[in-house]
């Protein structure tokens, strides 16, 4: 063969794009639909509001380590990509954009701020679109979605009609979760609930033509303007008397009822709380059962309205402060006290989310839970990894909220402006995100082929994190419109942390930077890295050891197959021997009935979603079997003939294209290489579209021999590593207990542990100073040279003083033992402490004398 020049490292800044045009110029991951079985995963599209990060790489990996799987096993595999909208956070990233340039959204107008938007989306989408590509995406970008899309428009204006005239939406004008800073209302699945410590006050309200007073606990005393009622529980005896008369509110002195309430609790606070139907959803319902005034006190920017008398025009935090300074200057503070209690913040802005009045559309989920659960077939059960999500999912049906469609944004799908009211409103983000596995194959306008051929899909890999948002809605929306769950199976993984344990985000600015990460290690390494970071269902710890981890997987594979060119460059200088031809047929035997071992069970393993264990493993047999058993046994030889050379190629195939999945640019170039071996290589397919190796019989009666030898072979590299005859060629003695010993496992002592002789016995007795083994009943013995073991002693010595030296010293430093013991305790201490020094010093002396290696 013609001599090949090999860089001693895979060099992933010249050769991945390289790789990567070459997969896309032959559209191997090109999907049109035909006679071979479906392999469907629809990719979580990624909000347009920047760069992507570690969780994205770790999502992308798992879903393209799945479809390159898929793709190897001769599947029809359809990778569908999108890219989201993201009404609420695009909305947000656009403003700050704006005002860094000295505008506003409402002072540009509705029309150039869509086209303000437009350009941010082709410019963010051609950055997440490379960033894809970089790691080694196998997607169909032939069928790239974006949520806006027309015929997704289209798709969501069909469905709202429908639901309309069905009676499944309503339009209410109640108390909503809003966001102060995008300014939008937000469904519950939209808040994040933490929990915190928060100030409870007690103020005084007079009762009216009464000297007496009534302490109200209350967590918002800035809402006192909008408060329309004083409430107590009915059997509270400490307030009895004080029902249906007349409380004066502090500072606006307004006279309101006090009512009675099951729902007020009797042992919270002082058992009497104050109602404030425009800004608490309790309270609101409590002012529909006794008929109360509603006042609306704050706007929809977080600021306060007239009402707010002197504190008009300020915000929320602010009048809160003022407020209670002049509650307590006037002496109707009376006290404070901390409690904690789950308060919510936004997903988006991360802001305490204010509870407003809004006219809002809403979805009824009761009724569209109905329909759907009733079009379950019986066979057509999705499976869940891990399990426990099923009882997370039991529990969103069990506290049902009606679904909050509408968004008070310019940015996102406009509701029809049949049902529009004056403000422009538009569609809640996921009401397009909950059909995408629909939409993608443009199902709801048309029951189309390629919705029967691709839908229900595979699978899908999605994070825990949007399970209520996103996947339960999807499951539903499937079941109601096309009579079929959207997934056969879906796996979770964990959410991306840092070494902090807080969850990475753009925001917090905790996720390290994705192009740096790939220049750095390149993408093979960061994708074997993420997922060996995230084993299945948990959460991902960042830790940057794993890339390099990712790293040796890379050059264990790249110095493997230099040595597998140099074995075919190699002319034989002499003809080999029968035995040998014999061991290294056997090892071949061994090694191959390996792989299947292996094969089997990482079979099993990616069904399961255990990528991480399976990575490692092919990594360990990598390592372990094929190059430091198989390579290292063949590199101590001077012949290679056709046959071996045959295997040798056979066994390394295997590897790369069952590596090719988690690392698939080094394999793929490595491939293209071995493609221009003459004779070799027969197949020129590229390895991406290669055969998943078929399964094979396993010979376990090998697999068992060869663990004996194995046990052998580890026994006498730990006395070398013990004794440090490391190159040294020793004799074996071994007691035969069933008076029989197999010629193979003689031979492969010999030519793979550098054995001089092995000598049997007669009697079980060898000399004291041997190293002893037992292996299926034989007794292995080992002379240890005399040498060897005064260095043995002298290394001993030297440990054992060390140890007692720091027992002294721990003495010596602690001031209870000098302040107490007596005197001549201490000084015999000292005394020890003075030998043991001079032990350690002599010691260390004769050691470094004696030996060439010595201790520091």
């Amino acid at each position: 063969m013609k001599s090949i020049k090999i860089e001693k490292e895979y060099n992933f800044n010249k050769y991945d794009k390289f790789i990567y045009r070459y997969w896309e110029n032959n559209q191997y991951f090109n999907s049109i639909p035909d006679k071979r079985l479906s392999y469907v995963v629809i990719m979580p599209p990624p909000n347009i509001t920047g760069v992507l990060h570690l969780g994205h790489i770790l999502n992308n990996t798992i879903q393209d380590v799945l479809i390159r799987k898929a793709r190897l096993e001769c599947f029809n595999t359809c990778w569908v990509p999108g890219l989201d909208h993201a009404s609420i956070a695009t909305e947000h990233k656009l403003i700050t954009e704006l005002k860094k340039q000295g505008f506003s959204k409402e002072k540009i107008g509705v029309t150039n701020f869509l086209k303000f938007a437009t350009k941010w989306k082709l410019n963010y989408s051609k950055n997440i679109i490379k960033q894809l590509k970089q790691i080694g995406c196998s997607c169909d970008w032939q069928r790239l979605k974006f949520s806006m899309d027309e015929d997704i428009s289209q798709s969501i204006n069909k469905i709202f009609r429908n639901f309309y005239k069905k009676g499944f939406l309503y339009k209410n004008y109640g108390i909503v979760n809003w966001d102060t800073k995008t300014k939008t209302a937000l469904s519950n699945e939209e808040i994040r609930y933490q929990t915190c410590k928060v100030k409870l006050y007690y103020i005084i309200y007079k009762i009216k033509d009464e000297k007496n007073y009534i302490l109200v606990a209350t967590k918002r005393p800035e809402t006192i303007f909008a408060d329309t009622a004083l409430c107590v529980n009915p059997t509270d005896k400490r307030y009895i008397k004080y029902i249906n008369k007349k409380a004066i509110v502090p500072i606006s002195s307004k006279e309101i009822p006090i009512i009675a309430d099951n729902y007020v609790d009797k042992t919270f606070g002082s058992g009497c709380v104050k109602i404030t139907p425009a800004h608490d959803s309790n309270d609101k319902l409590i002012a529909e059962r006794h008929n109360l005034e509603i006042i609306n006190l704050i706007d929809k920017n977080g600021i306060l309205n007239k009402y707010g008398l002197n504190w008009a025009g300020e915000n929320v935090k602010s009048a809160r402060k003022n407020i209670l300074y002049f509650l307590k200057k006037n002496n109707f503070l009376v006290k404070v006290k901390e409690y904690k209690t789950p308060i919510g913040f936004s997903e988006r802005s991360n802001l305490e989310v204010e509870q407003l009045l809004s006219s809002q559309w809403f979805l009824k989920m009761n009724l569209l839970v109905k329909n759907a659960l009733q079009n379950i077939p019986k066979k057509d059960i999705i499976k869940l990894y891990p399990k426990k999500i099923k009882k997370k999912i039991k529990s969103w049906f069990i506290n049902l909220n009606d679904w909050n469609l509408s968004r008070q944004l310019w940015w996102g799908h406009r509701i029809p402006d049949c049902c529009q009211t004056t403000t422009i409103e538009v569609f809640d983000t996921w009401f397009s995100a909950w059909i995408w596995p629909i939409v993608i194959f443009n199902g709801i306008m048309d029951k189309n082929y390629e919705l029967q051929y691709y839908y229900p899909t595979t699978e899908l890999v999605t994070g825990e994190d949007i399970l209520f948002f996103w996947v339960i809605r999807m499951i539903l929306a499937g079941l109601f419109f096309l009579k079929k769950t959207p997934f056969k199976k879906i796996y979770f993984h964990g959410i991306v942390k840092d070494k902090n344990n807080l969850k990475m985000s753009k925001s917090l600015g905790n996720s390290p930077n994705y192009n740096k990460l790939l220049k750095k290690y390149g993408a093979d390494s960061v994708r074997c890295g993420v997922l060996i970071m995230a084993p299945l269902g948990k959460d991902m710890v960042f830790n940057p050891e794993a890339f390099l981890l990712g790293n040796k997987i890379k050059n264990k594979i790249w110095n493997a197959f230099k040595l597998i060119l140099k074995f075919n460059m190699t002319k034989p200088d002499h003809i080999a021997k029968p035995d040998h031809i014999a061991i290294n047929n056997y090892l071949f035997l061994v090694i191959e009935n390996k792989f299947y071992l292996l094969l089997k069970l990482i079979n099993k393993l990616l069904k399961n979603y255990r990528l991480s264990k399976a990575l490692i493993i092919i990594y360990k047999f990598l390592k372990t079997d094929f190059c430091s058993l198989y390579l290292e046994h063949l590199k101590k030889i001077t012949y290679y003939k056709w046959v071996e050379i045959n295997q040798i190629y056979k066994l390394f195939k295997y590897i790369l294209v069952i590596l090719n999945p988690f690392l698939p640019f080094i394999t793929e170039y490595i491939w293209n290489i071995l493609k221009k071996t003459k004779n070799l290589f027969t197949n020129k397919k590229a390895l991406i579209i290669q055969n998943w190796p078929n399964k094979n019989k396993i010979n376990l009666n090998i697999l068992n021999e060869f663990r004996q030898i194995k046990k052998i072979i580890s026994q006498i590299k730990l006395f070398r590593n013990i004794y440090k005859t490391y190159k040294k060629k020793i004799t074996i003695f071994i007691f035969l207990k069933k008076n029989r010993y197999n010629k193979r496992k003689k031979a492969l002592l010999f030519l793979l542990e550098n054995i001089k002789k092995i000598l049997f016995l007669k009697t079980e007795s060898t000399s004291k100073k041997s190293y002893s083994f037992i292996s299926d009943d034989d007794i292995y013995f080992i002379k240890i040279p005399k040498r060897i073991v005064d260095i043995n002693k002298l290394v001993y010595n030297f440990f054992y003083y060390k140890i007692f030296l720091y027992k002294i010293n721990f003495k010596l430093n602690n001031v209870n033992f000098l302040k107490y013991a007596p005197i001549n305790i201490i000084k015999l201490e000292t005394k020890k402490q003075c030998n043991c020094i001079n032990q350690i010093q002599y010691l260390k002396y004769k050691i470094k004398t004696n030996i060439k290696y010595y201790y520091k």
